[in-house]
Formats: C-alpha cells, sequence, structure tokens
C-alpha cells in the first residue's frame, strides 16, 4: 500500500509500508489536503482505496467537483473531514457523482448556496455519512439526489446508503432526500437504497406541495420496483410538506423511525406492496400532526405507535381516503386502496384515529377495497374511534380492542369478535403506552397468517400473541422511540468504511451484547441473543476497516450465545467485531486490546 501524504504547505512525501495484499498489490494513498484548490486537485483522478482527507477549515470551490472514478469492494474511494462537522464546504460547492460505485463521503458540513450538495447520477454502492446538511437557499432546492442519467434511459443508480446525517433548517421547496431513477422510456426507480439513522429537523414552514423530508420516486415511476429502505431515523418539526415522507414507488420499507411534532403524514402515495411497520408518531398535541396515509394495493401498515396526534381528514393517524382512480395509464391520479393490512398497531390519545373514505368534497368516489383491521389497539377520549365517512367495500375486522373514553365513541357498530369495547388498562412505561398484566389484550389473538412475527420492541409473539403493536414479555427492548443521541453524525460507533447495511427484506431480531472483559489482553467473550434460529457468523476488522480474523458461520437455535476471541496475535488497539446474521443483517461493536 501506498501512502501519500500532503502536507499543509503542498509538500508531498511518499511511505511505502509494504503491506502485500492479495494479487495483484494494491496501492492507496492517504491524501491530506487544506485548501480548495488542493481538494479538487485530489479528487480529479482518485483510485481505490485513495483517502482524500480534508482538514479543518472553510472551503469553496466555486462550483461542482464532478466526481467519475470508482472505488473497488473492500476499497472504497474515502472523502472524509477530518473532524467530523469540521470542515465547511459553502459557495458554490458541491460534489456531482456520474457512474461511480464504492465511494464514501463523511463528516463534512454543507451550507452550499442554492446548489445541491451530492448528486449521484447512475451510481451505486456510494455511501453518504455523517455530514450536516444546513445549506442556504433562496429558491426551490433538492439537498441530495440519487437518480440515473437525464439521457440515458438505461443508466440506473442503486445499493448507494444515506446515514447518520443532519438534515436541518430547510425553507424552501424541495426535498432534504430525493431518490428518483431514469427518464422515458424506461422510468425505472433507482433500487435498494438505504436511508438509516438520519436526524431531520426544523422542516418548514408548511407547503401546499413539494416540500417532502423523503421523497422516493414520482408519478412515472410508480410502476417500478424501489426496494428502498427507510430506517431508524428521526424527524423532528418536520411541517414542510403534507407528505413528510412520499413513497411513489413499488416493494418499499419503513420502518422503525421516530416522527416528533411533525406535520402531515407518512404517505404511501403511489405504488403498491409496501411495508410500513414498527414507527413511532408523537404528536404532543401540535396541530395537523398525522400518521399514516395510503393508496394502492397490497400494503402493510403493523406494528405502529401512535400518541398525541391532532390531524384529521389527510392528516389522521390512519388514514384511508376514498381514491379517484380504479387503475389504468394517468399516473398522477389517487389510486383506490386495494387488499390493505392494518395489523397490530397502538392508537392512544389522538384527536382522531382511524378515518375511512374521505370524499375530498366529493372528487373521491372510490372507496377502500378488501382491507383488513386486525389485532389494533385504540383508547381515545374525544371523537369516533373510527370515523366512516364512506362506507368501504368489503372490509374485515378481526379481534380489535377499542376503547373510547370521556367524550369519545366508537363509531361503527360490529360484533363483539370483530372489535371488543374494554378497557385495555395501559401504563406509562419508558415514554410510551403498554399493556399490563391485567390487559384483556394478553393472549387473546388467535395468531392468524397475518400476525406480525415480532412487535413494535423486536421481540417474538408468543404463541398466541396480544392485540395492539406491544407484545406483553419480558426480555431486551431493541427498537425503542429514538432521540437525537440515536441518530445523526455523532451517533454509534464511527467505522469509516465498514458497510453494514442490511438486505432489503426484513431480518430477525437479534441482540449484539458488549463484550467482555474489555479492554483485555489476550481474550474476550462476545455475547449475543437470537429471538429465532438463524445463521450467525463474526467479523473482526482493525481501526482502518481492514478484515484481520473471521470466524465461519454456524447455525444457531434461539437463545443466548457466546463466541471467545483471541487477540494474541495482533496488536494494542482499536478494532470492531460485526456479528451477522443470515448473511445479510448485522450489528457492529468497538473492542480495545491493552497489551
Amino acid at each position: 500500500m501506498l501512502l501519500r501524504l500532503r502536507s499543509p504547505l503542498g509538500v508531498c512525501c511518499l511511505l511505502v509500508l509494504g503491506l502485500i495484499l492479495d494479487a495483484p498489490q494494491a496501492k492507496a494513498a492517504l491524501i491530506i489536503v487544506d485548501t480548495a484548490g488542493e481538494l479538487e486537485d485530489a479528487l480529479s483522478n482518485p483510485q481505490p482505496g485513495d483517502t482524500i482527507e480534508v482538514l479543518d477549515g472553510v472551503y469553496d470551490t466555486g462550483g461542482s467537483i464532478s466526481i467519475r472514478n470508482s472505488g473497488l469492494p473492500g476499497q472504497p474511494i474515502i472523502i472524509r473531514a477530518r473532524n467530523i462537522g469540521s470542515a465547511e464546504l459553502t459557495g458554490d460547492t458541491y460534489f456531482s457523482f456520474r457512474q461511480c460505485a464504492w465511494v464514501i463521503i463523511e463528516g463534512f458540513l454543507f451550507t452550499t448556496l442554492d446548489n445541491t450538495a451530492i448528486k449521484l447520477e447512475a451510481c451505486n454502492n456510494i455511501r453518504i455519512t455523517r455530514n450536516t446538511f444546513r445549506l442556504q437557499e433562496t429558491e426551490s432546492l433538492k439537498w441530495v439526489i440519487v437518480q440515473g442519467i437525464w439521457n440515458d434511459p438505461n443508466a440506473l443508480s442503486h445499493h448507494n446508503r444515506i446515514d447518520h446525517n443532519l438534515f436541518e433548517n430547510k425553507t424552501m421547496a424541495g426535498n432534504c432526500i430525493t431518490i428518483d431513477g431514469t427518464p422515458d422510456p424506461t422510468y425505472l426507480s433507482s433500487q435498494y437504497d438505504r436511508i438509516d439513522h438520519n436526524h431531520f429537523r426544523n422542516i418548514g414552514p408548511r407547503r401546499v406541495n413539494e416540500m417532502e423530508t423523503i421523497r422516493i420516486g414520482w408519478s412515472e415511476l410508480s410502476t417500478s420496483s424501489g426496494f428502498t429502505v427507510v430506517e431508524f431515523n428521526l424527524f423532528e418539526d418536520c411541517d414542510g410538506d403534507p407528505e413528510i415522507i412520499s413513497v411513489k414507488t413499488n416493494d418499499d420499507t419503513l420502518r422503525h423511525n421516530t416522527f416528533r411534532r411533525s406535520q402531515g403524514t407518512l404517505s404511501l402515495r403511489h405504488g403498491n406492496r409496501s411495508v410500513v411497520d414498527g414507527n413511532y408518531f408523537f404528536g404532543e398535541g401540535k396541530s395537523g400532526t398525522g400518521g399514516v396515509r395510503l393508496y394502492g394495493d397490497d400494503h402493510q401498515i403493523t406494528n405502529n405507535y401512535f400518541e398525541g396526534l391532532t390531524g384529521t381528514r389527510w392528516d389522521a393517524p390512519i388514514t384511508l381516503t376514498n381514491g379517484d382512480y380504479d387503475g389504468g395509464g394517468n399516473l398522477t391520479r389517487h389510486f383506490r386502496i386495494n387488499r390493505a393490512l392494518i395489523s397490530h398497531n397502538t392508537l392512544v390519545n389522538n384527536a382522531h384515529h382511524i378515518e375511512i373514505g374521505f370524499t375530498n368534497n366529493g372528487n373521491y368516489t372510490r372507496p377502500p377495497r378488501d382491507v383488513v383491521v386486525s389485532g389494533n389497539l385504540i383508547w381515545g377520549k374525544e371523537n369516533d374511534l373510527v370515523d366512516i365517512i364512506t362506507d368501504p367495500v368489503n372490509i374485515t375486522w378481526q379481534h380489535n380492542i377499542m376503547f373510547p373514553d370521556s367524550a369519545a365513541s366508537l363509531g361503527i357498530s360490529v360484533a363483539d369478535s370483530q372489535i371488543s369495547v374494554v378497557d385495555p388498562f395501559l401504563e406509562r412505561v419508558d415514554g410510551i403506552y403498554r399493556l399490563t398484566s391485567e390487559s384483556p389484550a394478553i393472549d387473546t389473538w388467535p395468531a392468524l397468517a397475518t400476525t406480525p412475527l415480532n412487535d413494535i420492541d423486536g421481540q417474538l409473539r408468543n404463541e398466541f400473541p396480544d392485540v395492539g403493536a406491544d407484545e406483553y414479555i419480558s426480555g431486551p427492548i431493541l427498537f425503542a422511540p429514538l432521540d437525537s443521541a440515536d441518530v445523526g453524525p455523532f451517533a454509534g460507533d464511527i467505522i469509516t468504511g465498514l458497510d453494514d447495511r442490511p438486505s432489503a427484506s426484513v431480518p430477525a431480531a437479534f441482540t449484539v451484547l458488549q463484550n467482555y472483559p474489555n479492554p483485555f489482553n489476550p481474550q474476550t467473550t462476545i455475547s449475543y441473543q437470537l429471538q429465532i434460529a438463524a445463521r450467525v457468523g463474526l467479523q473482526v476488522f482493525d481501526i482502518g476497516g481492514r478484515l484481520i480474523d473471521e470466524v465461519g458461520a454456524e447455525d444457531k437455535t434461539a437463545g443466548e450465545h457466546h463466541i471467545v476471541w483471541n487477540a494474541a496475535e495482533v496488536g494494542s488497539g482499536v478494532y470492531f467485531y460485526r456479528l451477522t446474521v443470515d448473511q445479510h443483517t448485522s450489528k457492529t461493536r468497538k473492542m480495545v486490546v491493552l497489551k
């Protein structure tokens, strides 16, 4: 490996480390820059494995930094600030990547004026991580875009990751993150992108349209599958658009996000077969705060928690409006809801709860059809818990529990087996309402095929599951509501170059415990817990992200397991261990060898 250092005075030196890699021998450079000109020079022709490190300061290149080079798997090109948040890219400075792969952009503060900060065109395996986006804007502006190439219908982006960033103080139209696709005639969405552990805050004021915090696809892309995963993000006071997240492609997953005081809804605006699972929505009494709204076919809304929301009609906690279209080629219309599953959600102390059949002043005439509403728990103190504006077609109610307290009413007349009107006996624990031991929601669900395997905490449901999002069960809580310490540039272990992307499928829940002892010499024990049986493997990396040891994957039963790792062959320092479950999902922790 070739390490090239550029001093602040522009003097270069070469240091041959003599590290022999798998054939052919690879060369990589560490290039340290402290001027805008040096940054442009360093990015004019980076090679796989190169790291461009930007010292603290303010940088204005006066225009686009266009990058066309790619890294390799295990040898990404890394473009990073030496200290997170201390290298500011401002003025007309922005990154433009075209047909690139395996690049990491890490740790910058973007205060760019009226320019998209990062644009990916037909790129794959690009990681945008631990940056702060606080752009200056005087007009409509998209801050980060993932797309194809405007004049090439076959150039598609895929498998990019946007994680651990802070997006804040957006005041003009446009999105913080836009996932687009290819142009006419293919109209294919970027695929398998992951948006995770970001913090979005202070977006507004409210507009009628075109200020979604995240937009996935657009009308013409709505017949294509994005397989986008949006997970573990925190949204606070995101008020710019009636759709906080707008999904306009097929087969997307939105899970384990937390929304606080955000006006509008998570909207499945176009497309089919998306999953909204395990999200928390807290209105905290703020006007216009909502939950989930959907259109299209075969969506699943499961395991979500809604509390203190005030929105209605477009913005109710669970909003099933009529549609104005029943299938065809006009992709801008509001497609009728078909075969939605609304299962095992908990709704507490909202102004409204489930609203069905809003007509938009008589303009929407096609009511939801073949919807299943099962295993939900609602406790409210005002208005109808279920508000039927237009009768849906062939709706099925199964084993729900609803308690209209104080001035509230049920709002619907059905059999007790469909909705049981009874006090659920909830108590507030760690910031949310949970079941108590005397709750009638416990062990009353018949475990139908539609039952979510895990609850909102990530815990495995019992043989006789409970009604609502939370299963009354002991054990570690894997997916609690998020706060600012869980997301953004400084959350979690900072491991440049390690890609811990899970697959688009929902993983089995598991917990990786901190190794003990830590620090240690020479042995330590790594413990983990599985909710269900899975195939598990262990990898150990050094501080530079290089793999130094690997324990082959083995099939393990549900329960607690231990791996003893021996550091006799390595020196003192910081290392990272990554546990991979079923070859897709992984969790990483830091450990210290002290000799």
